[in-house]
């Protein structure tokens, strides 16, 4: 027998769509970090990563279709949405560059697991969106071991989780159908800032 898939509301679709949006945006990220990379081996980890993250779409794609969820037309509701924020944070260093990815990409990937939970949605998907655990194991000691450099980049970081905590904020304010009110939106932005403070100890650097 051919399995039914209940209808999807409206407002949860729309929950889809800056998930799919996101996810196509932290595949680009990465995949611009692996051009970017310094050494062949860091190179190749990125261009992973950013097939791994673009498996993740496939399979919110596919449960779209499955629903009958236009996903292009939910996803480009949000078209443009982190353009504002890489123009405030371009980086100069390949050191910069994966630190914003680090920093960026932490706290929406606890964006998206905090708003897909409320929704029920996607209750299997993993939200680190894969380069946090690279940071800790290849960055991390270096960050350790050399202090004038955790310390610019400690103050980088803060400049581009302000970015990423305000932008948070303005998307919850603008898409309220992403949380139960406003007091759940501000309880998202509180639990994405403490997270990021904890992921900053990971690697060294003062959040």
């Amino acid at each position: 027998m051919e399995r039914t898939y209940e209808p999807v509301p409206d407002r949860d679709a729309d929950v889809v769509g800056l998930i799919a949006y996101s996810i196509l945006a932290a595949m680009t990220r990465l995949a611009k970090d692996s051009d970017q990379a310094p050494t062949f081996e860091a190179k190749v980890e990125h261009a992973r990563m950013a097939t791994r993250v673009f498996d993740t779409y496939t399979q919110v794609e596919m449960w779209c279709q499955h629903r009958g969820v236009d996903l292009a037309e939910k996803a480009q509701a949000f078209d443009g949405l982190y353009d504002d924020l890489d123009a405030r944070t371009r980086p100069t260093t390949w050191y910069e560059r994966t630190v914003k990815t680090y920093v960026t990409l932490g706290i929406l990937g606890g964006l998206l697991r905090e708003i897909a939970s409320r929704k029920n949605l996607f209750p299997e998907a993993k939200w680190d969106l894969e380069q946090g655990e690279w940071e800790r194991q290849n960055l991390a000691p270096i960050f350790e071991a050399d202090e004038q450099l955790a310390a610019r980049l400690s103050l980088w970081a803060r400049r581009v989780a302000g970015e990423v905590l305000g932008l948070v904020r303005s998307t919850l304010f603008m898409h309220p159908e992403l949380s139960d009110s406003p007091e759940d939106a501000d309880a998202i932005a509180q639990t994405l800032s403490v997270e990021h403070a904890e992921r900053m100890k990971g690697i060294h650097l003062r959040g």
